[in-house]
């Protein structure tokens, strides 16, 4: 059988009031740092960049530059 659940008194029999719990402060949020995407076209420009220099292959170039961008970000 479930137990009743027993209403809480003060000495005199009355009600007493009911707890409230106490306010939570909201958690706390971290600011997350926007970080700049790279885009197709500074993978291009760092590729010619590359190619200029003396870059090898057109897609060694362009893996290379890619590979410097993202470690950036």
């Amino acid at each position: 059988m479930p137990k009743e659940a027993r209403k809480r008194t003060t000495a005199g029999g009355e009600a007493a009031p009911k707890r409230r719990t106490p306010a939570r402060k909201p958690a706390a949020t971290t600011r997350t740092r926007r970080t700049p995407r790279v885009t197709h076209d500074d993978i291009a420009l760092r590729a010619y960049e590359l190619h200029l220099g003396g870059g090898a292959d057109a897609f060694e170039n362009w893996i290379a530059a890619e590979r410097e961008l993202t470690a950036k970000v």
